[in-house]
């Protein structure tokens, strides 16, 4: 079972995160929770304790919280199984990354609607809440249907944290797999060890994920920069790849990843 939590706003992207969400339910075997945290619109001090703080909080949750639940209630036609939301008033990266630690998840998930504007993208990636969350991330750009996952190696990816973390959330389910490996010309640091060249790597994922029965239906390398290496991958449900977390804002992967429009699997390596 894969413990997994929404973060929820009262915003498209969120409605297409919490749907993904569920759909994602309803083909692994996943305990799904959600997430609202409001945070004080001004910056002074917070009511310390007891019942004062706790009027102060339900005060600050009242205008959204009818609007999250609705979202919440929503679904429960396609995930019946889904409980309420929990709701706290604070500092958003901290309250959410306090859940995530305490109660053991296994997996983040957020939306954030695609957009030509990859600034938003980095900041999250580069944010210290995603630096520090203790799970893999799935970032929901778009609502599509999850039938096709695609694996993103390159020499900035750890192809065997990746691929056990896709076979931890996915091994025994019928999705199509494919593998690419984008060779940036160059542009990127290696950090493969000496003498595993991209068709090695390449072979090494496939061998794991076939050992696992699931392999994969398509390998290829692309030989190309990160734009138009994007153009390049189509009619996907999932993208997963693996990021470090002091990943540099020049990384051609990460580059990649601000361009594709589907949903995004990170795992930190």
């Amino acid at each position: 079972m894969i413990k997994t939590i929404v973060s929820l706003e009262t915003n498209l992207a969120s409605s297409i995160a919490l749907r993904y969400a569920c759909r994602l339910a309803n083909l692994i075997e996943i305990e799904l929770h959600t997430i609202h945290v409001k945070e004080p619109d001004s910056e002074g001090p917070s009511p310390g304790s007891g019942w004062v703080r706790k009027t102060w909080e339900d005060a600050m949750l009242t205008s959204e919280q009818a609007e999250i639940r609705r979202m919440v209630k929503a679904e429960r036609a396609s995930y019946p199984r889904l409980g309420p939301p929990k709701m706290s008033v604070g500092d958003r990266g901290k309250e959410i990354l306090y859940e995530l630690q305490s109660g053991f998840y296994d997996l983040f998930v957020e939306g954030a609607l695609h957009t030509f504007n990859s600034a938003p993208f980095y900041s999250k990636i580069h944010s210290w809440f995603y630096r520090n969350t203790p799970c893999p991330i799935i970032l929901v750009k778009n609502l599509v249907s999850l039938e096709k996952i695609l694996l993103v190696l390159s020499s900035e990816v750890n192809y065997a944290k990746l691929t056990s973390i896709v076979l931890k959330l996915f091994k025994g389910v019928k999705v199509e797999l494919d593998l690419i490996y984008c060779d940036f010309n160059g542009h990127a640091k290696s950090i493969r060890p000496k003498g595993e060249d991209a068709d090695t790597i390449l072979r090494n994922a496939e061998k794991i994920l076939s050992e696992n029965e699931m392999p994969p239906a398509h390998c290829r390398i692309v030989q190309n920069s990160a734009d138009k290496a994007a153009e390049l991958m189509r009619g996907y449900g999932l993208v997963a790849s693996s990021i470090y977390r002091q990943t540099s804002k020049k990384s051609p992967l990460l580059e990649l990843l601000s361009r594709t429009p589907y949903p995004l699997l990170l795992c930190w390596q």
